[in-house]
């Protein structure tokens, strides 16, 4: 059976990917889709091209082409999420309005700061992006979640303001992966809606093979884990 799982879940993750890939550029550049996808799904990456390159030291290890596509992906995996808090909530909370505005400004400086290759506040938006993420995923989840005590563990998340840079003796990094440990300990994977890991998730979406993931096909993904299937039960006999 998990193995029918994982066959299912990776056919829903290639789907899932390329939707909010395409979704993410048309709304990031909605006069230029078919140039943007192009540059962004180059691979590998050409040295003598100049599109979406900076001159930071940090392009050898995450490239700047590379650092776009995560972060316009990471925004739409948020405005997704906001989306669905919206629909799950009983009443209209104040934050779905400020979180929408929120992240409308975020968009909109991305697109600036895209514009003028500047890598580390491109960097320092996908933290804060990522921080979204995880508050709004204690937002839904807080939907259907009655027991007291995971409640009050999805509160102390959602109540620090994911927009707010200061962590005191924390860096980014560590607040982040502090808070995903606190979703993911404490909750069963049905409850986290079949996401293991919030930030491996997200990672996903930095990957310079991008245009690979994309073009791989769903039933190619089933065959695949067919092939594993069978060789299991060979294994086990």
């Amino acid at each position: 059976m998990r193995d029918v799982n994982a066959v299912k879940k990776a056919s829903a993750d290639t789907s899932r990917l390329s939707t909010h890939f395409n979704r993410a550029v048309e709304l990031f550049w909605p006069d230029k889709v078919a140039e943007m996808k192009s540059i962004l799904l180059q691979t590998p990456d050409d040295p003598k091209s100049t599109a979406l390159k900076s001159r930071s030291k940090y392009e050898e290890i995450v490239s700047f082409r590379c650092l776009v596509s995560g972060a316009i992906c990471v925004w739409q995996e948020c405005w997704n999420l906001l989306q669905t808090c919206k629909r799950k909530s009983v009443t209209q909370e104040s934050y779905i309005d400020q979180m929408t505005e929120a992240l409308d400004k975020l968009k909109t400086d991305l697109i600036r700061i895209i514009d003028k290759h500047h890598y580390r506040q491109v960097a320092r938006s996908v933290f804060t992006l990522q921080s979204v993420y995880l508050h709004l995923q204690a937002r839904r989840m807080s939907t259907f979640i009655k027991n007291p005590r995971l409640r009050l563990t999805l509160s102390s998340i959602w109540s620090k303001d994911p927009l707010n840079h200061r962590t005191g003796l924390y860096s980014p990094m560590q607040s982040l992966e502090d808070t995903n440990t606190q979703l993911r300990t404490n909750f069963r994977i049905y409850q986290r809606d079949n996401i293991e890991d919030f930030l491996l998730h997200l990672k996903g979406y930095f990957q310079p093979n991008m245009k690979k993931t994309l073009e791989k096909k769903t039933w190619l993904v089933c065959e695949q884990g067919q092939q594993n299937s069978a060789s299991s039960l060979v294994s086990s006999e």
